[in-house]
């Protein structure tokens, strides 16, 4: 038993020999084992047919890929070469392209447009081929300003989708290619008829004509502005108002207020202007109001005096009285023609309803006729007042007995007894304008009425 050796004690290492850090040793093996990756990634696959070629014929195959790459190379020069040629070119085309569209330009309107059929023979080939006539697309039959008709292969630089027949173009004066289109053409005439500046009257400054102006309301004003009330009940409203009644009624005070009622574009049209010397200039000037009034849609277009236009028609040699036909023949097919439009309403007037042609009274055109009588007592009262509102009048005046003295008088006649009033307490130096001076202004104007009978019946008997 003595001989037995010691039993063994484990001996525990020293801080010296301690082993690494746990917590370094596993990050320097991953970024090992990360490189190798890398390594085995970015290493490329080789073709296991050139693991099986032969070094020459590594290398043959090699020589192939060089002069493939050459030529890839000199494709891309010519490519290169051909682009900035091309870019050359474009910057040619767009100067000229820009010199081109200069101004001025010639005036042209569209004639009609048409459709290229192409038509190529079977056995044309090359450059027996005709380049216009296999050309597909739209072309273009245009007169210009000069009188010439142009037949354009090539539109130019306008579309042809936004062109029609009467269109206003401009084209070049050498090529005659559309360029651009212009704004639609109007007589200066027509355009000098357009109210510029909004009518200001309104309905309370019209006296004694509650019932005309119902009616006006009716026939223009609520189908502007309830037009959808009458397409529910499927009513057709008139396209024309006729107002005929003697002189200095107040037919053209109402259509002015009707107009500045509905906001809508005013055309004052007078009968007498569209009697013109040359054929066909009247007729004209008809179709362009009632195109510029389609453009300004919803309109108002006012005719005053259209006897002058609108008389019946009879058998007559002298050219003057055919153009004057003419002119009402153009008016009536604006009126209910194939492009007339609901849009635009129609107000004439007139002092001979007597005397104008039965077509235009027809329905279906000046559907609507509204009188203009002479004011009656109550109105003529109501009609001084209105023009005297604005007058520093005393209160001893006496509006009824006013309207009792101004038997047979007009609404401008009634405007005057109170103009003349004014003139008269003026001429006194009076402050305010008392009941005398009416009084004063209505043997005035009626002094002035007498004379103008009497001038009037002189003349009769000069033409007698």
């Amino acid at each position: 038993m003595s001989d037995q050796p010691p039993p063994l004690v484990p001996i525990e290492p020293s801080s010296s020999k301690q082993s690494p850090n746990p917590t370094t040793t596993p990050t320097a093996s991953n970024s090992q084992e990360k490189v190798e990756d890398v390594k085995m990634d970015t290493e490329p696959e080789l073709d296991p047919e050139i693991l099986k070629s032969t070094p020459e014929e590594i290398m043959t195959r090699t020589r192939l890929l060089d002069n493939e790459i050459k030529i890839m190379r000199s494709e891309n020069m010519t490519l290169q070469h051909e682009a900035a040629m091309m870019r050359d070119k474009i910057k040619d085309n767009t100067d000229k392209i820009k010199n081109n569209k200069q101004l001025p330009f010639l005036v042209a309107n569209v004639v009609e447009i048409l459709d290229i059929d192409p038509d190529v023979h079977e056995g044309e080939e090359g450059a027996q081929i005709d380049l216009d006539s296999v050309r597909k697309g739209k072309c273009a039959v245009i007169k210009t300003s000069t009188r010439q008709t142009i037949f354009l292969p090539l539109i130019g630089l306008v579309e042809a989708s936004k062109l029609k027949p009467g269109d206003l173009i401009g084209v070049n004066k050498d090529s005659y290619l559309v360029l651009d289109t212009l704004p639609a053409e109007y007589d200066s005439r027509v355009k000098a008829m357009e109210v510029d500046e909004r009518p200001t009257e309104t309905y309370t400054d019209i006296g004694g004509l509650d019932k005309q102006i119902e009616e006006l309301v009716e026939a223009v004003v609520l189908p502007m502005q309830q037009a959808d009330k009458f397409k529910t009940l499927g009513i057709k409203p008139p396209k024309g108002v006729l107002m005929y009644g003697p002189p200095g009624t107040g037919k053209t005070l109402l259509a002015r207020a009707c107009a500045a009622q509905t906001k809508a574009c005013y055309l004052k049209l007078a009968g007498p202007s569209l009697v013109q010397m040359f054929i066909g200039d009247g007729a004209k000037l008809v179709r362009d109001a009632f195109e510029l009034a389609k453009e300004k849609a919803p309109a108002i277009i006012f005719i005053d005096e259209l006897d002058a236009i609108g008389t019946k028609r009879f058998d007559s040699e002298k050219s003057g009285d055919r153009e004057v036909q003419r002119t009402m023949l153009e008016l009536l097919n604006q009126l209910d023609g194939f492009g007339s439009d609901d849009r635009i309403k129609v107000i004439a007037a007139t002092n001979r309803i007597d005397i104008l042609d039965p077509a235009l009274l027809r329905s279906g055109r000046l559907d609507r006729k509204i009188e203009f009588p002479l004011p009656t007592e109550d109105a003529r009262a109501r009609i001084i007042e209105i023009h005297s509102r604005k007058m520093n009048v005393g209160r001893g005046v006496n509006f009824e007995e006013l309207a009792r003295s101004t038997d047979e008088f007009n609404a401008a006649q009634l405007r005057a007894v109170a103009v003349e009033a004014g003139m008269i307490a003026l001429r006194e130096g009076a402050k305010e304008i008392h009941h005398e001076h009416f009084l004063s202004g209505i043997l005035e104007v009626q002094s002035k009425k007498k004379n103008d009978r009497k001038w009037g019946s002189f003349y009769e008997t000069l033409n007698d």
